[in-house]
Protein backbone atom coordinates (compact mmCIF):
# COMPACT_ATOMS: atom_id res chain seq x y z
CA UNK A 1 0.00 0.00 0.00
CA UNK A 2 3.11 2.70 1.07
CA UNK A 3 4.63 1.86 -2.45
CA UNK A 4 1.51 2.37 -4.23
CA UNK A 5 0.82 5.88 -2.55
CA UNK A 6 4.91 6.39 -3.04
CA UNK A 7 4.26 5.43 -6.73
CA UNK A 8 1.20 7.95 -7.14
CA UNK A 9 2.80 10.84 -5.50
CA UNK A 10 6.05 10.45 -7.52
CA UNK A 11 3.66 10.35 -10.82
CA UNK A 12 1.79 13.29 -9.65
CA UNK A 13 4.62 15.54 -8.77
CA UNK A 14 6.12 14.62 -12.42
CA UNK A 15 3.30 15.20 -14.21
CA UNK A 16 2.95 18.74 -12.21
CA UNK A 17 6.68 19.45 -13.07
CA UNK A 18 6.49 18.90 -16.48
CA UNK A 19 3.04 20.86 -17.39
CA UNK A 20 4.29 23.64 -15.12
CA UNK A 21 7.46 23.63 -17.57
CA UNK A 22 5.75 23.33 -20.56
CA UNK A 23 2.93 25.81 -19.62
CA UNK A 24 5.91 28.30 -18.93
CA UNK A 25 7.97 28.03 -22.27
CA UNK A 26 4.98 28.02 -24.39
CA UNK A 27 3.61 31.00 -22.90
CA UNK A 28 6.73 32.21 -22.73
CA UNK A 29 7.89 31.36 -26.54
CA UNK A 30 4.25 33.19 -27.07
CA UNK A 31 4.94 35.64 -25.53
CA UNK A 32 8.46 36.96 -26.99
CA UNK A 33 7.18 36.29 -30.85
CA UNK A 34 3.64 38.83 -29.87
CA UNK A 35 6.25 41.58 -28.36
CA UNK A 36 9.38 40.59 -30.28
CA UNK A 37 11.80 39.92 -27.69
CA UNK A 38 13.27 36.75 -27.92
CA UNK A 39 13.93 35.13 -24.53
CA UNK A 40 12.76 37.50 -22.30
CA UNK A 41 9.39 36.59 -21.19
CA UNK A 42 10.74 32.39 -21.88
CA UNK A 43 13.40 32.67 -19.30
CA UNK A 44 11.20 34.76 -16.65
CA UNK A 45 8.20 32.58 -16.86
CA UNK A 46 10.82 29.62 -16.84
CA UNK A 47 12.59 31.16 -13.36
CA UNK A 48 9.20 31.61 -12.25
CA UNK A 49 8.07 28.03 -12.56
CA UNK A 50 10.58 26.77 -10.76
CA UNK A 51 9.22 28.50 -7.25
CA UNK A 52 5.90 27.32 -8.36
CA UNK A 53 6.68 23.71 -9.32
CA UNK A 54 8.28 23.45 -5.59
CA UNK A 55 5.09 24.33 -4.06
CA UNK A 56 2.72 21.84 -6.37
CA UNK A 57 5.23 19.17 -5.19
CA UNK A 58 4.78 19.95 -1.22
CA UNK A 59 1.28 20.60 -1.64
CA UNK A 60 0.37 17.17 -3.96
CA UNK A 61 3.17 15.59 -0.87
CA UNK A 62 1.47 16.32 1.96
CA UNK A 63 -2.22 15.77 0.54
CA UNK A 64 -1.10 12.41 -0.13
CA UNK A 65 0.68 11.83 2.75
CA UNK A 66 -2.65 13.56 4.70
CA UNK A 67 -4.42 10.66 2.97
CA UNK A 68 -2.29 7.99 4.26
CA UNK A 69 -2.40 8.59 7.35
CA UNK A 70 -6.12 8.76 7.60
CA UNK A 71 -6.01 5.57 6.09
CA UNK A 72 -3.94 3.96 8.90
CA UNK A 73 -5.49 5.38 10.78
CA UNK A 74 -8.92 4.19 10.38
CA UNK A 75 -7.03 0.84 9.33
CA UNK A 76 -5.79 1.20 12.84
CA UNK A 77 -9.22 1.67 14.44
CA UNK A 78 -10.97 -1.59 13.04
CA UNK A 79 -7.58 -3.87 14.19
CA UNK A 80 -8.58 -3.07 17.57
Amino acid sequence: MVWTLLVVVIGQVGCLTLAVILASVFAGLWLDSHFDTKPVFTLVLLFAGIPLSVFLMLYASRKSLARLKEKYETEEKENK
